[in-house]
């Protein structure tokens, strides 16, 4: 028997039904996108981006290691890989510091790592809270979130409706899980079927793809991008893909990693897609004339094309399987 990320606790499926509540309430474009775009009339040219998210519960592992610097960069990357699928850039930061008492010298390391990282993006630590919550946090642990807010010109937006048939999809290779499906790795863990040695190598630090990608935006290259999180690669490439076209991924086009071929052994192929980004951190859709630019530009994260956009086949596929294909 194999165990699900749902028998871990975490429910995708509850998830995009919430997303989907919210969309049909709201009526709004930005419910399911990387991050929400805001019109204000004393920057017409511009939409400033904001977005939210945290560590997860990978932040548990890492509090008992003292990893204060991988803490602060997975919670800068969370935010800032979700904010460049919009094209813009990150301008500053907020976070939130939730603690059961506090240790000032924890919350020191963990706040000046943030303010190192953040530099390295051209963005700045505006502010933040910290909070003593008592029992509602594990004593020696923490809990952290992000805000971060950026700015793009409205010319220069990257949307699902910029992709284009015959374009293809470059994926840039993750770090390792990044800061996704850790109830589940925890759980393998914990019950001794992920051995020690794979456990430490899914905490390494997210990469962050910010500096490349903001790049190629300026030179007008990426049609429309993909943070590959929650839900894994099919999961969020649909959310950069227009209902008209279709992505189609191959499957052994990959670049496999060890930890991704064990995790996919223990919960099984299927669940190991849906629950983790199995070695691509991002997608770029782009047009195949700037596929060198791009593999150029962003080699520290050994770029591969792993698919391509086409029409539908509409007499072969099903409704529910309209925007996305493994093959």
């Amino acid at each position: 028997m194999t165990i699900s990320y749902e028998d871990a606790g975490v429910s995708i499926e509850r998830g995009d039904a919430l997303t989907e509540i919210l969309r049909k309430g709201q009526k709004s474009d930005n419910i399911g996108n990387f991050a929400g775009l805001y019109e204000h009339p004393f920057i017409p040219e511009y939409y400033l981006v904001g977005c939210t998210d945290g560590v997860g519960t990978k932040v548990i592992p890492l509090c008992e290691r003292g990893h204060y610097d991988t803490i602060a960069k997975d919670l800068i990357a969370m935010n800032l890989n979700d904010l460049i699928c919009t094209g813009a850039k990150g301008m500053f930061f907020l976070d939130y510091f939730a603690t059961n008492r506090l240790d000032v010298d924890v919350a020191s390391k963990f706040v000046l790592a943030l303010r190192a990282e953040l530099e390295k993006y051209g963005c700045i630590l505006l502010g933040g809270e910290t909070a003593e919550l008592g029992d509602l946090v594990k004593e020696g642990h923490f809990d952290v979130g992000g805000f971060m807010t950026g700015i793009v010109r409205k010319d220069k937006v990257l949307t699902r409706n910029n992709v284009k048939d015959g374009d293809i999809i470059v994926a840039l290779k993750s770090s390792g899980p990044h800061s996704n499906g850790y109830s589940l790795i925890r759980k393998l863990h914990s019950e001794g079927l992920l051995n020690n040695e794979y456990f430490e190598t899914a905490l390494a630090p997210t990469h962050i793809y910010a500096n490349e990608v903001t790049a190629l935006v300026e030179r007008g290259v990426i049609h429309a991008a993909a943070n590959i999180t929650g839900g894994g690669i099919e999961g969020n490439l649909v959310r950069s893909v227009p209902k008209h076209l279709r992505a189609v991924v191959y499957k052994d086009k990959i670049t496999k990693q060890p930890l991704f071929e064990e995790l996919k052994r223990l919960v099984g192929e299927e669940e190991a897609y849906k629950t983790f980004n199995m070695g691509v951190g991002m997608c770029l859709i782009i047009s195949e004339k700037f596929k060198d630019e791009v593999f150029e530009k962003c080699k520290a994260y050994e770029p591969f094309i792993i698919g391509e956009i086409t029409k539908h086949e509409y007499q072969e596929y099903g409704e529910e399987d309209i925007n996305f294909r493994f093959r």
